[in-house]
């Protein structure tokens, strides 16, 4: 069995009417339902969005992609070090921005959104929610990858490893934290002498053991050095036009499933030139998103597949057998 997630509702007085399930508990206080309790509620976490500079022009990074406000490193990391609660993101609804996307973006990494009603939004956020718990055991999946990240991620370490995960997820790369076990690579994400000697086994077995020539002084450049190291031999995924799109790549023990979330920041539909290329060869691949399934051609690159995909909205899963 998935394990049950708090899926928090932000209310006072008494509920409102109709069906609330899978709502599960009230943020806050209120009647009719349990209050949260357990949770881990970061509270760095921001509104899920492309960010906007002046005169409303969207900031963009060195690259030139679109710079977005995302939890997703967020939630891995708060889940890596402690892993016996709950993450919930209470993030507040700003003019302009989606529920729907600050839901979805929790969900598709198995946390949850502090719902705060709203009349326009109610059922397309109900329906979002069942959505996640009929696929909840998405949440027992690991993300698809080649390169572990180690470090602290306290004290003078925490910018550093916070932002590595943050960018590594803008470049597409596939990580877990911690340890790398039956992974090939691995990153050394501080400025403390490098514990080496703990991973001598698995370095002698055949692991990469990465640390950025330049050090950590420039994380952006730092990353792209460790992307660069890995080569792109090593990538398990890479999206093409994907512009405010970050990925979230998952597979179940044993293989024969995974799920590529991905979600949009810009709120509105991306391009009809979107496409995504996995390094292994799934055999089949449907679309799901909070309305219907679409069945999706594939087509052999590369050793892997390649996927052209529709327009998209906030979010959208590419469920995948084989």
């Amino acid at each position: 069995m998935p394990p049950s997630i708090p899926l928090p509702l932000r209310w006072t007085g008494k509920l409102p009417a109709g069906e609330l399930a899978p709502l599960n508990c009230l943020f806050g206080g209120g009647e009719g339902m349990p209050a949260l309790q357990g949770a881990q509620i970061p509270k760095r976490a921001l509104w899920p969005s492309v960010r906007m500079g002046r005169g409303g022009n969207a900031e963009s990074g060195p690259t030139g992609a679109p710079w977005i406000n995302a939890n997703g490193w967020l939630i891995r990391l708060a889940q890596y070090l402690d892993a016996s609660k709950p993450v919930v993101l209470d993030t507040k609804p700003v003019a302009g921005g989606s529920a729907l996307l600050a839901l979805a973006e929790a969900m598709a990494y198995g946390a949850s959104w502090v719902v705060t009603h709203s009349p326009e939004t109610w059922a397309v956020v109900l329906a979002a929610l069942r959505f996640f718990e009929a696929h909840a055991e998405w949440r027992t999946w690991e993300p698809v990858a080649e390169l572990a990240v180690i470090g602290s991620f306290t004290g003078e370490d925490a910018l550093i490893g916070e932002e590595a995960l943050n960018l590594l997820a803008r470049r597409q790369v596939g990580y877990r934290i911690g340890d790398p076990g039956d992974l090939r690579a691995a990153v050394w994400a501080s400025k403390r002498p490098a514990p080496r000697e703990k991973y001598s086994a698995w370095i002698r077995g055949g692991g990469k053991w990465i640390e950025p020539a330049g050090g950590w002084d420039d994380v952006y450049a730092a990353v792209s050095a460790v992307h660069l190291a890995l080569t792109r031999k090593r990538d398990v995924m890479r999206l093409w036009n994907a512009g405010s799109i970050n990925c979230h790549y998952l597979a179940e023990k044993g293989g024969k499933r995974g799920v590529a979330q991905l979600i949009n920041y810009a709120g509105n539909p991306s391009s009809d030139d979107t496409s995504i290329w996995l390094a292994r060869p799934w055999k089949s691949a449907v679309l799901s998103t909070f309305e219907k399934q679409t069945a999706l051609k594939t087509r052999a690159s590369n050793g892997g597949i390649e996927i052209a995909l529709p327009p998209l909205g906030v979010y959208a899963a590419i469920e995948l057998e084989g």
